[in-house]
């Protein structure tokens, strides 16, 4: 009778999450939950300095604390996740006035909350939870940023696994979208935020080849309407490995100066070649990325795109006036012992002249070095070194240099029990 009391208490506690591997395994026997926790900690320094802005550059030491849980009992699931952000070295806005800023603010939020049926025909997710389309240039966690972005919406994957060309329809429905920082967070349930209410259509068609196609329709709500298409893959021959990207998408955006809803487009061409030798695997890459004037991303990853200065960060986000061209070339080399360093280089012109004439911004060589120490941490060094060129003056955009560093460890734990 003691026995089963106390087995009754322990299964309880591990409900909670509160559980030992003894608790799991007698929860496991007599209900079949499955159990996993997943644990994050990020140490991050990153300093910012913007030449004649007037502020002080900006030397932020943060680091973040995620815990996950997750419950599973087929076909369903349940996850939360806790994400936790603290700031060690404060000279930084917004926690000092006068510095660089850097959107790495001290907060708590619970970042993942959400229940999932999962079938071989369709999977459904409802609550809050992470979004990552395709390469993430429309709709992505941002996950670099100490708090990721995440959505308050409801998700199916249609899931044709039976058909030719394996398709899968993903739609999704946005409520809210929590932001990297508060100012882009909505507090209330479905609130009247500019993006919410958004709606997502993907879908996506496995090709002969290793080729992936992509289709996709975008509603960002009081932003714009956006159709494109993408066609990825690779191919291997000996020793050489070949990976490209095909990027084609359409936009109708709302002008909100004119209040009139203009027409752009979007190309994307990128091409990255790898050769495996006994001592490791030199990386070049080519590229060109063309957001047409007004064209915007306003849910993207947005640091992974155009430079890691992120000086057009806001800017293809919320207004593109000018619209942007950037040439990309990158080489690296990658080792199983020592890590991948990767420099790359941009040039940035404007789709359309400046009003004093002009088109170029100016150009950016950012370098990456990456490291597993161990098996669950690695160590990331980053450097962005932006120049801006004498016209980006009478454009007020990409119209000042920036340099910004960055020194990140990353340890994650997961385990089931």
């Amino acid at each position: 009778m003691q026995k089963t009391k106390l087995a009754r208490l322990l299964g309880f506690a591990s409900f909670l999450g509160l559980t030992f591997p003894y608790v799991s395994a007698a929860q496991s026997e007599n209900n079949n939950i499955q159990k996993s926790i997943y644990f994050l900690l990020r140490p991050r320094w990153e300093y910012v300095d913007i030449e004649n802005n007037g502020l002080s550059s900006a030397n932020a030491g943060t680091v973040r604390a995620q815990l996950g849980i997750k419950l599973k009992k087929n076909p369903l699931s349940f996850y939360i996740e806790n994400t936790l952000v603290l700031s060690f070295y404060n000279n930084y806005k917004p926690q000092k006035s006068g510095y660089e800023l850097v959107p790495d603010e001290p907060r708590y939020r619970i970042t993942q909350l959400w229940v999932a049926y999962s079938s071989s025909l369709a999977d459904l997710k409802l609550g809050r939870q992470v979004i990552n389309l395709d390469n993430q240039r429309f709709v992505g966690a941002v996950n670099w940023r100490q708090t990721p972005q995440t959505f308050d919406a409801a998700r199916v994957d249609l899931k044709g696994n039976f058909l030719p060309l394996k398709p899968v329809l993903t739609l999704a429905y946005i409520c809210d979208r929590q932001g990297v920082t508060s100012s882009l967070t909505t507090y209330a349930i479905c609130g009247n935020a500019p993006l919410s209410y958004s709606f997502l259509g993907h879908l996506s068609l496995n090709l002969p080849y290793k080729a992936k196609l992509s289709l996709y329709g975008y509603h960002f709500r009081n932003f714009a309407e956006t159709y494109g298409t993408n066609l990825s893959g690779k191919f291997n021959f000996n020793r050489i490995g070949l990976k490209y990207w095909a990027e084609f998408a359409y936009q109708s955006v709302h002008n909100k100066v004119a209040k009139i809803w203009d027409k752009a487009n979007y190309f994307h061409l990128k091409l990255d070649a790898s050769y495996s030798t006994s001592f490791g695997k030199p990386i070049l890459g080519i590229g060109y990325e063309r957001l047409g004037q007004h064209f915007v991303t306003p849910l993207a990853t947005l640091h992974k795109f155009n430079g890691w200065a992120d000086v057009f960060l806001k800017y293809t986000a919320v207004s593109n006036t000018y619209g942007l061209n950037d040439y990309y070339l990158s080489l690296g080399f990658s080792h199983k012992k020592y890590g991948k360093i990767l420099g790359v280089y941009h040039k940035f012109t404007s789709t359309e002249d400046f009003p004093n004439g002009g088109n170029t911004f100016g150009n950016e060589f950012d370098l990456l070095y990456t490291k597993n120490i161990i098996k669950s941490l690695n160590l990331t060094l980053k450097l962005a070194k932006y120049n801006a060129d004498e016209e980006a003056k009478s454009a007020g955009i990409g119209d000042k240099d920036v340099t910004k560093a960055w020194i990140m460890l990353t340890y994650k734990f997961g385990a089931k029990f």
